[in-house]
């Protein structure tokens, strides 16, 4: 790929070396053309416009603030040139010292140049065709209706409300409330309660007079209020039968609309189905959210594309094999785009919205973001760590907060020099991601998260990081065991730290000051890691790693662990080597040979499958973390069997428990069959290539 690098020095505003960048970049065997300007988005378009034409540019780089992307993507757009930019002004120059700041811009336009070199190489996101339709429900009382008459003119109206205070005609009003959404975008089934059949009710009164505690009202219909107490009066004088307490039925719609009660940012407490696509969310009428939402739900009527986020491998998953149930760690989606179908793990494209929290989950890498493959965040990773700053903290960013770290440089706040790196979601980070920092080099890490971010999942794969670390005695400070806060060297910040960016910038200063550099920097270094292998294989070359570079002493063990880790005991005494858990393995954790079974701890993930197909109950699976077993790289015996001996050909072919076992089974059910006891125990000593012709022999004696 073709790259050219234009560097902005703000009329010489942001306090960093930039000509020594432009020295260095020079070197660059992907960097065609380094232009460095004081005032790029204005006397610096031409210089832009004839680099790409000249030396033919596949992509260029803008370096310095992102005030004025939409200048240069206009310039740009007609090149066919890819376009990306790095704020260098609000994220260094504005809030380091010159020194670090041009080490921080350094690293991050190295950075940039891997990930455009990458990105390129990777496929264009796959697309689905989904027909939403025309079919829209809105829920909600007060101003809702206006909302729903609003959308009447484009779309098949719905509107489920408790208060009805006019009637629109255009709009197919249900007095009541949701109960439950079932189905995606497109095909919503959702089922209302309501008290009162609108259609059926002619309006007569009745109820309302015949009520004792005044809880029927009239607006545009009657309503039953909270007051009611069911006695049933209603129902008896209702001359069409509209009333019926609790009756539900069924509204079938491509997208819903629900506008609540809830004030913050349209993450409705009460509306707890709002995480699937095609559901929208507002807090309010009046203050334009709904109708924004309402725009967006006009955007998706009728046929529309949608990404295809995931790239799935199946074949690998542990799910479950021969209506047996295994792994369900991606499960529950937050998005409904993962459930159970028998003992197979489906996922529907439909549904999901690509936060990669199932590929942080998943122990074996079955799911992976089509956009962000593992490689290219992997490559960020190193590329970020490789300069020459004293203390190199990464921090892993939402895209939500992009805005945040803009809002700490326009206020000019100084703080550390930590090295941002932009994911689609920081739900999407695993454990072998954070640990890969430290082993590329870098002190610390913080992840800066969200308010849409799971922080339950987030806060697991941090203790696992600080265990891991804590095990290998990389702890940042002079504490003592797991979770010790003056040995962590990963935290997470997010919105409910209080307000955001102030808050950012203090509990990261105090994070970074109390943190003393990592030992793996004076550590040897260790083989290179081959970052494309599934996220186990990544995370036990990661432990061998720490366990090459540090020489600790592992005692490190979690009982009952809530990670995916499991030690196999089998009881000798019962099995009979049937071949069933290693058949079910799904990562060949267990493996036999000959008369022996062979455990891999590291590669066991705790599925339970084996445990659940052993016809002997032979296996017991003992949820455990021990450290000391991840370093190993061979596994264990953990059952063995004598092996028997064809009394015809004398090959080995049964183990000695298997025989026993058949023969206790043949002597049980003793008088059954065409041959006696006796001669099916002989038969059985003969192996398969023996055993046929020996059968007819003894067939012909028994007739």
């Amino acid at each position: 790929m073709r790259l050219g690098i234009f560097l902005c020095t703000c009329n010489n505003t942001v306090n960093i070396d930039f000509k020594k960048i432009k020295k260095g970049l020079g070197k660059d065997k992907e960097v065609e053309v380094v232009e460095l300007n004081d005032q790029l988005c204005q006397g610096g378009l031409d210089y832009i416009i004839d680099d790409i034409r000249r030396l033919e540019l596949d992509g260029i780089i803008i370096v310095g603030c992102t005030e004025k992307k939409r200048i240069f993507e206009r310039v740009t757009s007609g090149f066919g040139c890819d376009t990306f930019f790095l704020n260098v002004r609000e994220h260094c120059g504005w809030v380091h010292e010159r020194k670090e700041a041009t080490e921080k811009a350094k690293s991050m336009i190295k950075a940039a140049i891997g990930y455009v070199t990458l990105k390129s190489s990777i496929p264009e996101p796959k697309k689905i065709a989904v027909d939403v339709g025309y079919d829209v429900l809105v829920v909600g009382d007060g101003g809702a209706i206006e909302v729903a008459k609003s959308l009447s003119n484009l779309a098949n109206v719905h509107l489920v409300t408790k208060n009805v205070q006019e009637w629109c005609d255009d709009v197919v009003i249900h007095v009541g409330e949701v109960k439950g959404v079932r189905g995606n975008i497109g095909e919503f089934d959702v089922e209302i309660e309501r008290n009162i059949d609108v259609e059926r009710c002619i309006s007569c009164g009745l109820c309302a007079d015949a009520c004792p505690k005044n809880a029927i009202r009239y607006d545009a219909v009657y309503t039953i209020e909270a007051g009611c107490d069911e006695c049933g009066d209603c129902i008896e004088v209702c001359p069409t039968g509209a009333i019926d307490f609790h009756n539900r039925e069924v509204i079938h719609a491509g997208q819903i609309l629900a506008i609540t009660k809830d004030k913050g940012k349209g993450k409705s407490k009460e509306w707890k189905w709002a995480t699937q696509f095609g559901i929208y969310t507002a807090a309010a009428v009046d203050d334009g959210d709904a109708q924004g939402k309402a725009i967006e739900l006009v955007s998706n009527l009728g046929e529309i594309e949608k990404d295809k986020f995931l790239e799935l491998d199946l074949e690998r998953c542990a799910s479950g094999r021969s209506e047996l149930i295994g792994c369900e760690f991606c499960l529950p989606c937050p998005y409904g785009a993962i459930t159970r179908d028998g003992d197979k793990i489906a996922f529907s494209d439909v549904s999901c919205q690509g936060c990669g929290l199932c590929t942080s989950l998943c122990p074996l890498s079955v799911p992976q973001l089509q956009e962000y493959p593992n490689h290219l965040i992997y490559s960020q990773i190193g590329n970020l760590l490789s300069g020459d700053l004293a203390k190199k903290v990464l921090l892993f960013v939402c895209p939500e907060h992009f805005e945040t770290l803009n809002a700490v440089g326009r206020k000019k706040i100084k703080h550390p020099a930590l090295l941002p790196l932009f994911v689609p979601c920081i739900d999407s980070l695993s454990e072998t991601h954070i640990l890969s920092a430290f082993a590329l080099g870098a002190d610390g890490v913080i992840l800066l998260g969200c308010e849409n971010c799971h922080r339950e999942t987030i806060e697991s794969t941090i203790k696992f990081a600080n265990m891991t670390l804590s095990a290998f005695d990389l702890g940042s400070g002079s504490g003592s065991g797991s979770g010790s806060g003056s040995r962590e060297r990963v935290l997470l910040i997010s919105d409910g730290h209080g307000q955001l960016p102030d808050n950012y910038v203090k509990i990261s200063a105090d994070f970074v000051e109390k943190l003393r550099q990592s030992p793996l920097k004076k550590a040897k270094t260790a083989g290179k890691i081959d970052f494309d292998k599934p996220k186990r294989e990544v995370l036990l070359d990661l432990i061998q790693n720490f366990s090459s570079r540090t020489k600790a002493h592992l005692t490190l063990v979690e009982e009952n662990t809530q990670f995916p880790f499991a030690d196999v005991l089998i009881d000798a005494s019962k099995c009979t080597m049937c071949n069933a858990c290693v058949n079910l393995c799904s990562t060949n954790a267990l493996s036999k040979e000959e008369n022996k079974v062979n455990f891999v701890y590291g590669r066991c993930i705790a599925c339970g499958l084996c445990e659940r197909a052993c016809p002997e109950e032979a296996i017991d699976l003992k949820r455990v973390l021990d450290f000391s077993r991840l370093v190993e790289k061979e596994g264990r015996k953990v059952a063995e069997s004598e092996l028997i001996a064809c009394a015809g050909c004398g090959k080995l072919f049964m183990s000695r428990s298997a025989f026993e076992r058949i023969s206790g089974i043949l002597r049980e059910g003793e008088g059954k069959g065409e041959l006696s006891v006796e001669a099916q125990l002989e038969l059985l000593g003969y192996c398969g290539d023996c055993r046929a012709s020996k059968a007819v022999e003894k067939v012909i004696t028994f007739k």
